[in-house]
């Protein structure tokens, strides 16, 4: 090592060297988990080793990690306004040292990407973190011959060590020696906060189709209600745990997009040690809640919960099978809420909730390839989809649209309305309804102008929530309430 060094801008007395940190200061995340993931991601099957290479220590499985699999550091999510400080530090002739923990090979790159160190100090034999880093400084530039930008506990004999100790997380430490940190670089949000945000509390909405075999039945009473309350909360939970899941295997190709590379774990906002602890807990406990007070409930939302798992780890990269399988989520929630009343599955209810589920999954798909060949772009990263296939799933999608259409035509015409409904010819109202409704929402995607989840559009949409209202409307006026 000391032959590399020898080419270093050697420090003026009153101008120590600047060294930076990389996990969790130069970076919002950290590059032990950053690989980990990536590596869970791409070699599920293979997690099993996971404990036999910790055998070989930190450092030992760090180099492991690395050398499975291919991280992308240009997309991995810097502090800017750190960068520009160190880039200004530089221009001023100042030596610039990156001193990290993560594995040498990946400090590299960093180092190569971002064009600004002089030197590179990385984890190699021995795992350069804490009291290890500290004194390889001392010995490199003796005591409080440099300022270090750290961002954490672990970091502190480094400060210790320094001249001038700088943090990045937003927080002051108190040295051994009297001395405190000084804030330097981004201002960084509570972990609480980016959790909640991560959580996708929004997309609970979905989960209102538990309420559907209540309300389809007619069953409205304090117990339905609170049964189906019941499933509205668990499947939240289990979504939520596989939103965390997905958001965490899917972050180095979320920072490539144009819209989720703001979500809180690709921003590095959310550490990713919090998400994969959360995850697991929050399916734990909804499993827990159900085998407590509905053990009945617990078969479609263990089926719900290993679909969504394998939705995150495989299937959403299947061409189709992403399609299929998002349908027959939608129809697992339903599912859920007859195992919640006691109220048996309806086959009309069903038919028409897949197929008007399996369009909407069709149209967010079609929306996000229109919006890539708008880009210039051909294929979607992480998904089996190319700008060729944007056409074939427009049509299934509006196919599929209509064939809902034709499933609620039929009920409209079957025993069960005579049965359930006072006046059911008001129910003919909603066919044109729908007609118009999907209609628009397929020519808005081929305009582009769906650029999100359609569930959330609709749920912000005027027109669409107008729609819905007057539907509602008619089934009240059906029913004789």
């Amino acid at each position: 090592m000391l032959q590399e060094e020898k080419g270093v801008k050697r420090p003026r007395e009153d101008h120590p060297p600047l060294v930076v940190d990389l996990d969790g200061t130069l970076i919002h995340s950290d590059l032990l988990w950053e690989t980990l993931v990536l590596f869970l991601r791409r070699h599920f099957l293979r997690a099993w080793l996971l404990p036999f290479w910790l055998f070989k220590g930190k450092a030992g499985f760090k180099e492991q990690l690395a050398r499975e699999v291919e991280l992308d550091v240009a997309a991995l999510p810097y502090d800017k306004a750190l960068l520009s400080l160190i880039r200004a530090e530089r221009d001023d002739g100042r030596a610039i040292v990156l001193a990290t923990g993560a594995q040498r090979r990946l400090a590299d790159q960093v180092a190569a990407h971002t064009a600004l160190f002089d030197l590179v100090l990385a984890t190699e034999s021995i795992n350069l973190t804490s009291h290890n880093k500290a004194e390889r400084l001392a010995a490199l530039y003796g005591a409080q011959g440099y300022d270090y930008i750290g961002n954490s506990r672990a970091d502190l004999p480094v400060w210790l060590g320094s001249r001038t100790a700088y943090c990045v997380a937003g927080k002051e430490y108190v040295l051994a020696d009297g001395r405190s940190t000084t804030q330097v670089g981004s201002t960084r949000g509570g972990a609480a906060r980016a959790l909640f945000k991560a959580l996708r509390p929004r997309q609970w909405l979905k989960n209102l189709l538990v309420f559907l075999p209540m309300l389809a039945a007619h069953a409205l009473n304090a117990d339905m209600l609170a049964m189906s309350l019941l499933a509205f909360a668990v499947f939240s939970a289990c979504a939520s745990s596989a939103y965390l899941l997905n958001d965490a295997l899917d972050a180095q190709d979320d920072r490539l997009h144009p819209t989720k590379h703001k979500r809180p774990i690709a921003a590095g906002a959310l550490p990713l040690p919090l998400a994969l602890v959360a995850s697991p807990l929050l399916a734990l406990a909804a499993l827990a809640v159900c085998a407590a007070i509905k053990p009945f409930l617990l078969l479609p939302l263990g089926v719900y919960f290993v679909a969504t798992l394998a939705y995150s780890v495989y299937l959403k990269r299947l061409l189709m099978v992403d399609i299929v399988t998002l349908a027959l989520l939608y129809c697992l929630r339903v599912l859920g809420g007859c195992a919640a009343t006691g109220i048996a599955p309806s086959f009309w209810l069903l038919a028409f909730s897949f197929f008007i589920f399996l369009s909407l999954a069709l149209l967010k798909r079609h929306s996000e390839l229109f919006n890539l060949h708008r880009d210039g772009k051909e294929k979607t990263r992480g998904r089996g989809y190319t700008t060729a296939d944007k056409t074939p799933v427009g049509i299934m999608g509006i196919n599929a649209a209509f064939v809902s259409v034709l499933v609620f035509m039929l009920y409209f015409n079957s025993q069960n309305v005579v049965q359930m409904y006072r006046h059911p010819d008001w129910l003919f109202g909603i066919v044109p309804l729908l007609v118009f409704w999907l209609g628009r929402l397929w020519a808005l995607s081929f305009r582009g102008q769906v650029n999100e989840d359609p569930v959330l559009y609709v749920s912000r949409d005027k027109v669409s929530l107008a729609v819905l209202a007057l539907c509602a409307a008619l089934v009240v006026a059906a029913a004789g309430w």
